[in-house]
């Protein structure tokens, strides 16, 4: 790091390190009150670097972090949160993240990491890269173990409790119940430096392993909120009633479907009601993805040659496989803008993505992701990164989970 660079750098800590004290002791109390977090210890840090591994929960998880240590700590981010007109501009200025574009390998990320390493700052990730839909931890990036070994600083892993229930990634609004962090390993240098990568990734991704349903069933902490149901749809995409994509609509506490399933959830997350057979969103979600990987299509190549992925098939060629109305593509600059490109249906086939009159074969896909409620990210071969995004809410998972499979 250049002398210039590296003076930069210490210049900013110094302002950074005034504004989450001011955040911490004005700002944070409020939105603890408004999220019912509750932390009756806080925790220590090792001297010097490290890093602080947690699993993605809210849109708040790295206020928590901090309030949780009580210290200055950068967070790695998706590129996506500097692209509000406002809230972006505020996060970059007061928060300096480094940011991490979906689906990419995050070579400039870890080099920005390894700065404020060097420096002796502290940086914290969600190693998952997206919160969690149904209230389990989502699987970590395999790379994540390999890349903290090169970086050799202390690791400490912390387990988010409550936010999921809180403000689910498919809701609406707040549902104030309890959150809680709870600090689970400090792995040394030399503890990290002993292990094997594969190793280290056990120990990250059990330390870092969350089941909201499975935590709650004994302290029964109650998360109220107005409309609860309202966004459900986009997690439970796929009625078990008669296994339609999209038929499944909410309001108020209740969701239900036009061939008679009716629903609603409560204040613990349980599901229940008319032909409504499973009791939590994580048994709902595992079902759908269940479907999903069974589902019999068939690739058809460039050519229109078709190639059977299982035994029987239900799509092939340019049948459509999935489609949601009013939908917009927007190509995402190097700046962070969003490009608008089309807009009309959104549909997939086995061979294709598309939306209104904009067509991209999956086989120029690289790699797919979501953020927030569902929207979906995707990149091409020729380096473009896009993002489809409705003026509703949609549920972006079910072409996230199905791409990936047409893609395997």
């Amino acid at each position: 790091m250049g002398k210039k660079a590296k003076n930069k750098m210490e210049k900013r800590y110094g302002f950074d390190r005034r504004f989450i004290s001011f955040l911490l002791h004005i700002v944070v109390p409020f939105l603890k009150s408004a999220f019912g977090v509750k932390n009756p210890e806080r925790m220590k840090l090792p001297e010097g670097p490290c890093i602080v591994l947690f699993n993605h929960v809210t849109d708040l998880d790295v206020v928590w972090i901090m309030d949780f240590f009580w210290e200055q700590i950068y967070c790695v981010a998706s590129e996506h949160v500097v692209r509000f007109p406002v809230a972006g501009k505020v996060l970059m200025v007061f928060f300096a993240p480094i940011l991490i574009k979906k689906g990419t390998n995050g070579a400039s990320a870890v080099l920005e990491m390894s700065r404020h390493l060097r420096l002796g700052h502290k940086v914290m990730m969600a190693p998952e890269g997206v919160r969690t839909g149904n209230g389990v931890t989502n699987p970590i990036i395999a790379s994540t173990a390999s890349v903290l070994k090169k970086l050799k600083c202390p690791v400490v892993t912390v387990r988010i409790h409550g936010g999921y229930f809180t403000t689910p990634r498919w809701g609406k609004g707040i549902r104030k119940g309890r959150i809680t962090m709870e600090k689970i390993g400090e792995y040394s240098v030399n503890e990290i430096a002993a292990m094997s990568s594969e190793e280290f990734f056990e120990c990250i991704t059990k330390d870092l392993a969350e089941d909201a349903y499975a935590y709650n069933v004994n302290l029964r902490t109650a998360f109220r909120g107005k409309n609860p149901a309202e966004g459900i749809e986009t997690q439970l995409y796929l009625c078990p009633g008669c296994t339609r994509f999209f038929t499944i609509r909410s309001k108020g506490k209740e969701f239900f479907c036009d061939c008679g399933l009716h629903g609603t959830i409560d204040e613990y997350g349980k599901l229940s009601g008319k032909n409504v057979p499973y009791s939590a969103i994580r048994d709902w979600d595992a079902w759908e993805s269940a479907y999903l990987e069974s589902m019999s299509v068939k690739k058809t190549d460039d050519f229109g040659n078709s190639e059977p992925v299982r035994d029987v098939s239900l799509g092939c060629g340019d049948k459509i496989l999935l489609q949601s109305p009013d939908m917009t593509l927007c190509e995402i600059s190097q700046k962070h803008k969003n490009i608008p490109v089309d807009s009309g249906e959104l549909k997939l086939t086995a061979r294709t993505l598309s939306v209104g009159n904009t067509e991209i074969l999956l086989s120029e896909i690289t790699d797919v992701s979501i953020i927030a409620y569902g929207i979906l990210l995707f990149f091409t071969k020729d380096k473009h990164y896009y993002e489809i995004r409705g003026k509703k809410p949609y549920p972006g998972e079910a072409y996230l989970k199905l791409i990936r499979k047409l893609k395997s």
